[in-house]
């Protein structure tokens, strides 16, 4: 089976690899050349275009940051619908708006080929270690086509439902991680300022009802070691948070806790945070309290 994946980023430069290193014929394909250059390094293929993939692949994954690069490479002039071979099998693991996903679900039938929705969570560790859980919404018999091929990428494979259905959990999953993220900060803000011993803390916690894969993360790998680069950025987290109050006012669900953490990582976007580490809310936080010191 031959698979093209565009978008080589933290995310999708090791899933790529991890469907190379499982056997498929697998395509890469990104902006910048660099991370095609590290792609090939590692025997993947490159050298295709964006239309050369849809033409030519059995199957095409795109891992993207933002809505807007999604749109633009499923359905611009030279796009992957433009381009689609019959019975083509599109999978976007990006994560974007239910609402984006069955467009674009609608779009691909009309081309006669099939789009499934299928966001990721567990970071560039579960990325690497091909142990992703993938949340999968279109139909279930193309779901069953390529379970193989999500297999070589993750381990807790979930078929949700119709189009738009796996971005729904992946942004509720996203709301909590925001939440949780907070949470994180304002605890070792305040542990912080009272003096007490961060690691005993953390102890403490990862043993307390406190406990969360958030803090596991955050704080052993980041927090502690006093360094932001980004696995998560908090830009990402942000955008995620957005499209997550999206979803919530056409659903008519009040998010009290999801609303003001949103609208926190917006200002720390805002103040010059977005391109640290999620993590970096911490960062934020303490520069908010130290003003009002």
């Amino acid at each position: 089976m031959k698979v093209g994946f565009i978008g080589l980023g933290n995310m999708g430069l090791p899933m790529a690899l991890n469907l190379h290193k499982a056997g498929f014929e697998t395509y890469g394909k990104n902006r910048s050349e660099g991370k095609e250059k590290k792609f090939a390094e590692q025997g993947g293929n490159i050298g295709l275009s964006i239309s050369e993939l849809a033409a030519q692949m059995d199957v095409v994954i795109t891992c993207l940051p933002m809505p807007a690069d999604v749109e633009g490479v499923y359905t611009g002039a030279d796009g992957l619908l433009a381009s689609a071979k019959k019975g083509l099998i599109l999978i976007d693991c990006s994560t974007v708006s239910p609402g984006l996903n069955q467009q674009l679900f609608a779009q691909a039938e009309q081309a006669g080929v099939s789009f499934l929705d299928a966001p990721v969570s567990g970071g560039t560790t579960g990325a690497e270690a091909g142990t992703l859980s993938i949340m999968v919404g279109g139909k279930e018999e193309v779901f069953n086509k390529v379970k193989p091929v999500l297999e070589a990428m993750g381990k807790n494979i979930t078929f949700v439902g119709p189009s738009g259905s796996g971005s729904a959990a992946k942004l509720i999953n996203q709301l909590m991680v925001g939440i949780h993220t907070q949470a994180v900060s304002e605890a070792y803000a305040l542990s912080k300022s009272f003096g007490l011993d961060s690691d005993m803390l953390f102890n403490i916690l990862t043993n307390s009802f406190a406990q969360s894969r958030i803090m596991d993360r955050h704080y052993p790998d980041f927090i502690a070691k006093e360094s932001y680069e980004p696995g998560f950025a908090l830009k990402l987290l942000t955008k995620d948070m957005n499209l997550v109050a999206g979803m919530a006012e056409e659903c008519k669900v009040n998010l009290t806790a999801g609303s003001s953490v949103r609208e926190l990582l917006n200002r720390a976007v805002a103040d010059g945070y977005g391109d640290l580490d999620m993590s970096g809310a911490y960062k934020y936080q303490l520069a908010n309290d130290e003003k009002q010191k």
